[in-house]
């Protein structure tokens, strides 16, 4: 989400940069945004060290998705619990087994590391294990009309090798979902970046 340092590996540095630089914000707006209620079924692709598990809503069943194996081992040992569960891996029906109808799904930070073909095959994915009335909802660092230079740089050098326009994650996000919606949000964090935050829908 921001340009890297190899201290990001460390999930006690990357969660202190984070908060440091306001991103925490963004992904608490999006667990508003995506409005869990107990019961719900919540799969989290790229979950990191899922350091802001406790805003999410109690009751729900949790599965979170990550291949930095310091990152899941850290939020096994701070999170996990009844009804919680954390996996080093890529998620696809073959890592999962029988997949649940899941009812909200998070994407946070991670199309814009992604290739279009990369893109398609999670969100088909995605797509074939959500509920019919399931939603999807996607935060990533992108390159918004009328940003100041510092914004723009942000952009062009964030760690993910795909940051696009608006219009661009919305395309991929069109091929598998008919209800597409999103939103800019600038001057979230303490540093100047922008971000799409996007919601999708069977």
């Amino acid at each position: 989400m921001f340009p890297g340092l190899g201290l990001l590996s460390s999930p006690t540095a990357y969660i202190a940069v984070q908060r440091a630089v306001g991103a925490d914000r963004l992904r608490y707006i999006c667990i508003d945004e995506l409005g869990l209620t107990p019961g719900d079924v919540v799969l989290d692709v790229g979950c990191g060290p899922a350091y802001y598990l406790h805003k999410l809503a109690p009751g729900i069943k949790y599965t979170g998705y990550d291949t930095s194996e310091r990152y899941i081992q850290y939020a096994r040992k701070r999170f996990g619990r009844d009804g919680v569960d954390f996996r080093c891996d890529i998620f696809s029906p073959e890592a999962h087994g029988s997949a649940p109808d899941f009812t909200a799904v998070m994407l946070m930070g991670v199309l814009h590391h992604l290739s279009d073909a990369e893109c398609k095959e999670l969100l088909a994915t995605i797509r074939g294990t959500l509920a019919s009335n399931g939603r999807v909802i996607s935060l990533d660092t992108c390159f918004a009309e009328g940003v100041g230079p510092v914004s723009r740089w942000m952009a062009e050098h964030d760690r993910g090798e795909y940051v696009r326009t608006p219009e661009g994650f919305s395309s991929l996000a069109g091929e598998f979902f008919t209800d597409v919606a999103g939103k800019t949000l600038d001057g979230i964090t303490r540093v100047p970046s922008s971000f799409w935050v996007m919601q999708m829908r069977l």
